[in-house]
């Protein structure tokens, strides 16, 4: 697997989604809860992004599959 915080592009991305999330409390709720996650399961906060946004994307590319073979 990609180590996130070896990519330089991730951790920026990712840390700019932290400052913009001052401005937006659901944004603000959802980095509170990865972190949270991240510090339950003992791995980085970066990680834990990276395997939000991995599960998101392996899940819409499913449903994508799935609605062109019905």
């Amino acid at each position: 697997m990609i180590d996130p915080e070896e990519n330089g592009f991730f951790t920026k991305m990712v840390d700019e989604l932290v400052e913009y999330s001052k401005q937006d409390p659901q944004l603000a709720d959802g980095i509170r809860w990865i972190d949270e996650t991240a510090r339950k399961r003992g791995v980085s906060f970066y990680e834990m992004v990276f395997q939000v946004l991995h599960k998101y994307d392996i899940t819409l590319k499913a449903k994508n599959w799935i609605d062109t073979r019905s």
